[in-house]
């Protein structure tokens, strides 16, 4: 017999606050990424691939309310974006810092 995944509980709300500033991170990564005088392509396509999904997510959340499918998948797109985010970042200690404190938010709903 096959067991469900648990299912996970969703905020009230959903912050595009947070959002928009987990989106603001991701650009100024690829700015930065961009700047070197060797960027890395397959690093800067991550990041594109991060900042798509962080908008779809803010677009999706502008037309559906939380309770419901689009609302829901507004919030697992910018879940799925912050996790991609975190571990782009993780070997970067202080910018990876402030990605888990910011997606914290983001899981609180605030």
């Amino acid at each position: 017999m096959a067991r469900s995944k648990p299912s996970t509980m969703l905020p009230r709300s959903f912050s595009k606050e947070v959002v928009r500033d987990l989106l603001g991170i991701t650009r100024a990564l690829f700015r930065a990424e961009r700047a070197k005088p060797s960027p890395d392509a397959s690093r800067l396509a991550r990041l594109q691939d991060i900042g798509k999904r962080y908008r779809r997510a803010l677009d999706m959340s502008g037309k559906y309310p939380p309770d419901t499918l689009g609302g829901r998948s507004a919030y697992n797109a910018a879940v799925e974006a912050t996790e991609a985010l975190g571990q782009f970042v993780a070997d970067t200690e202080p910018v990876s810092l402030a990605v888990a404190a910011t997606a914290k938010r983001l899981r609180r709903g605030r």
